[in-house]
């Protein structure tokens, strides 16, 4: 049992520290980029002087616009006080002034902010700074920002002339998928993900630019299973842990090209169904106390709604599981995946080619389930994110 828990419950940790290098130069523009904390848009780092290449398009304007849900706040952009800040600091990281901020968020001592405290510091806007003019790096785009716990962070990178691109964040190196000087990679960030500054360095040859994202909390609900929907299945370890394995390894494969880091997905029912347990609520089954992370959508629909894919893709799994129950898996590409489970008929079989909208199956109640339902997931290097981020509008 404590295996099933903690493959549901992956705490992440800092353990690579910021690099001091750029450090300097970049802090207060990356620090400018901060934005409402839940629903944002893009940073921009660029190397040429304001308005030298006309306007620019914002992460934002070129990525999918997520989907807020109704926890999401929608007023002035907010920054979350570190360890060492002082008002004044952050006054002039957003262009304010120490009075006018302590004004806003009705402060009579200026002097006294704690560390977490929720500063209000404006309405939101996107950054646009500079980077070193003759480094290698000539641009960088960010979305969303800031990320927020369960999200998926967007990177694409400009180089001055062909190179090798790397990114490092949270303790792992993800690979950039790179074509002549332009590279782009996906980050997945845990919803377990504790917010606050996290270290993310950009390789570009051979110089080293670090950025400090600032990782917004999210807003998850929390859900009881019933012990009567939970016990028949949570009472077979072995079963559940073998099914694990099955799964992760299939998360863990890259195949090239497909999916990028601009394209979108339809919704996998055709009407307006209820979210009955959205991705990242924390859960506890039955009596039990440990508490586990949900790491799909919940969309509420009678047995037999048919279900279409999201996006174009080929099934690596169409299968009855212990767990899942009726399921199917689509691989993407690129290391993005779509799963979809507990459906009462399977309609496509392992190694079919599906296009946008193509009926994979019908919803139903097989497996762990409390009632007819789709369990929508989306996996990113190999991490259950949110996808309703990627939904087109």
């Amino acid at each position: 049992m404590w295996l099933f828990w903690r493959n549901k419950c992956i705490q992440v940790t800092d353990r690579q520290p910021c690099p001091w290098r750029w450090a300097f130069l970049l802090a207060l523009s990356l620090l400018a980029g901060l934005a409402a904390p839940v629903f944002a848009g893009g940073l921009i780092l660029d190397a040429r002087s304001a308005g030298e290449s006309g306007p620019q398009l914002d992460a934002a304007e070129i990525s999918p616009a997520p989907i807020a849900r109704e926890e999401a706040s929608t007023g002035d952009s907010t920054y979350v006080v570190q360890s060492g800040d002082s008002l004044s600091a952050i006054a002039a990281r957003f262009g304010a002034t120490t009075a006018d901020l302590a004004a806003r968020n009705g402060l009579a001592n200026p002097d006294r902010i704690t560390d977490g405290q929720v500063l209000k510091v404006g309405t939101s806007s996107i950054a646009a700074s500079l980077l070193p003019d003759d480094g290698a790096l000539v641009r960088a785009q960010f979305w969303p920002w800031p990320p927020v716990q369960g999200q998926t962070l967007a990177v694409w990178l400009q180089a001055r002339e062909p190179v090798t691109f790397t990114v490092q964040f949270g303790g792992q190196t993800y690979p950039v998928v790179t074509q002549d000087v332009h590279g782009w990679t996906l980050i997945p960030i845990s919803s377990l993900a504790a917010p606050g500054m996290r270290p993310l360095t950009l390789t570009v040859g051979t110089q080293a630019y670090p950025v400090r994202v600032p990782l917004a909390a999210g807003h998850f609900s929390t859900d009881v299973i019933p012990a009567s929907a939970s016990e028949p299945i949570l009472s077979h370890p072995d079963k559940v842990q073998s099914e694990v394995v099955q799964l992760t390894a299939i998360f863990g494969v890259v195949t090239p090209d497909g999916w990028t880091a601009r394209s979108r997905f339809r919704l996998p029912l055709e009407h307006d169904f209820p979210h009955t347990s959205p991705y990242g609520s924390r859960r506890t089954y039955g009596d039990g106390t440990t508490i586990s992370v949900h790491e799909g959508e919940d969309f509420s629909a009678a047995a037999g709604t048919p279900v279409y894919t999201p996006a174009a893709g080929t099934v690596v799994l169409a299968q009855l599981l212990f767990v899942r129950g009726n399921a199917v898996i689509l691989d993407h590409g690129d290391g993005v995946f779509t799963g979809y489970w507990h459906m009462s008929k399977l309609n496509v079989n392992v190694g079919d080619h599906v296009i946008a909208g193509q009926k994979i199956g019908e919803v139903g109640t097989t497996g762990l389930s409390t009632g007819a339902h789709l369990h929508w997931e989306l996996h990113v290097a190999g991490m259950a994110v949110d996808p309703l981020q990627w939904v087109e509008p």
